[in-house]
């Protein structure tokens, strides 16, 4: 098993097992994670592909709503609300 594929699978228990323990950070982890490959690479998914030469409004509201939401989802662990 190559290296890229373990880390898949180990990725994988960790967000699993945080879900469990209702942790969200690993989650906002990996939203941030993607958007920051989705740069480099010019593709986001939705629900289809979408590329950034063909659809740069769609594109980037795509990677602003996953940078948003990755970084609430850590901050909700950071600082959790009070009731």
């Amino acid at each position: 098993m190559t290296r890229m594929r373990l880390l898949n699978y180990i990725t994988f228990v960790i967000l699993m097992v945080s879900t469990v323990m209702g942790y969200q950070s690993p989650w906002g982890l990996v939203f941030v994670y993607w958007t920051i490959q989705n740069f480099y690479s010019g593709r986001a998914f939705l629900l289809s592909d979408v590329n950034r030469d063909e659809e740069p409004v769609l594109f980037w509201l795509t990677q602003i709503a996953w940078i948003v939401l990755g970084l609430m989802l850590v901050a909700l662990d950071l600082f959790p609300v009070q009731s």
